[in-house]
């Protein structure tokens, strides 16, 4: 009798779904793993590109799957996930590490590999990842554009410090929103105030005092919301969603599957908004303007210092307008609000482990969304790497983003 209960108590564990939130589990290896530790980091738009493809062929998985077991749509979502990542990476030493990471639930899951319930969800994975790649084979991310370089004059683009004399992605200002949103253009930003008007003087002013490196205005707080908001947006804003969120879809994969669809669609149309303003401006970036030899400004101060460094270094390699770091912000933090029932309140801790300057793990309480968004782009002017109103900007077309990805999104998420 003992052998017969512990029989059949065994069969049930062996047969039990994963007991976590599979979507999160797969967002955490694609973010974390793939644009941390793995691939070493991307430049912005493809940061988000390819995380908005992996959850778009999950929630494809996760709907088509929707009227089967728990167990079956894991294992559907976890094929889905597993394909599409691994398309978005061909050629890299990624395969061995994302291989691992679907054997690592495949146990929890808990569906007979041989069985056809199995086979069934493995092809509805296969499937929607093969849809949506299909969709995104073309997109113009592996084009080349031939970035011309200006003359060096006020306000125009130029190299960073130790950079490539040719700024990130430039094909990146032509990819395709995600999930209908159109002409990326009608999010173009305003203008950039003129580097010689007397209403940019103050905003050059701010962060050459508040982003030097050895700045003595700077507050503590301030210093450590450069580092905190330092790492990569996708990572750092996924790993908010998962906080605010929690656990309540562990059980609801088409839910879960939705939200973070709608969050990396969000983050990635921003991106892509933000590289159209930016080469659409090719605006110099703080360090430039500091350097810069010659007297420029409407006043006829020369404020140039050859010597003056940013607290964060380097300087990343594209322009300055708009803040993309700021855009990511916006775009997330509407989208949360959406999800947190219209309300910014939240009361959760987010920890970011800095490895710049040795300065560690800082965790820090977030008890508003839009107030996170917005010291997430100033965190980047206590930097010394951005302008006050690219972040400002950037984070009013994110949030313009955000919001109209998550309006339409019903109606037009498979448009791929």
């Amino acid at each position: 009798m003992r052998s017969s209960l512990l029989c059949a108590t065994f069969a049930t564990v062996a047969s039990a779904a994963y007991s976590g939130d599979i979507v999160q589990y797969w967002v955490d290896q694609s973010a974390i793993l793939v644009n941390g530790t793995v691939i070493g980091g991307l430049p912005s738009p493809p940061s988000g590109w390819f995380e908005a493809i992996v959850q778009g062929a999950v929630y494809l998985a996760a709907t088509n799957s929707a009227d089967k077991s728990l167990a079956f749509q894991q294992l559907a979502v976890s094929h889905a996930a597993h394909d599409s990542l691994l398309w978005t990476f061909h050629g890299t030493r990624l395969y061995a590490t994302v291989n691992s990471k679907l054997k690592a639930v495949l146990g929890p899951i808990g569906l007979n590999a041989s069985s056809p319930e199995a086979t069934a969800a493995t092809e509805i994975g296969r499937d929607a990842a093969r849809t949506v790649l299909t969709a995104r084979a073309d997109d113009g991310i592996n084009y080349f554009v031939d970035y011309e370089q200006r003359p060096a004059a006020p306000g125009v683009y130029q190299a960073t410090p130790g950079g490539s004399p040719i700024p990130d992605t430039p094909q990146a200002q032509f990819l395709r929103l995600f999930g209908g949103l159109g002409d990326v253009t009608r999010f173009r930003a305003p203008p950039p105030p003129n580097a010689t008007s007397p209403e940019y003087e103050p905003y050059l002013d701010y962060v050459k005092a508040q982003g030097a490196r050895n700045s003595t205005v700077r507050t503590p707080y301030d210093t450590e919301t450069a580092y905190f908001w330092r790492e990569s947006s996708p990572i750092a804003w996924n790993r908010l969603a998962h906080a605010v969120i929690g656990s309540k879809y562990a059980t609801d994969v088409v839910t879960s599957a939705k939200f973070y669809a709608q969050l990396n669609y969000a983050l990635s149309n921003a991106a892509i908004a933000s590289w159209d303003s930016k080469y659409f401006y090719n605006s110099w970036r703080p360090v430039t303007a500091i350097r810069y030899p010659d007297t420029y400004l409407a006043s006829g101060r020369n404020v140039t210092d050859p010597n003056w460094t940013p607290l964060l270094t380097p300087t990343p390699n594209h322009q300055d307008y708009l803040s993309t770091h700021a855009t990511f912000g916006g775009a997330a933090a509407a989208v949360l609000k959406i999800w947190n029932g219209d309300s910014d309140v939240v009361d959760v801790s987010l920890s970011s482990n800095v490895t710049l300057d040795n300065v560690g793990v800082i965790t820090r309480r977030i008890t508003n969304l839009t107030a996170a968004a917005y010291e997430n782009g100033d965190s980047r002017i206590f930097g010394g790497i951005h302008f006050q109103f690219a972040s400002d900007v950037g984070n009013e077309i994110g949030a313009r983003v955000g919001r109209e990805t998550v309006q339409i999104f019903d109606d037009k998420w498979q448009d791929f």
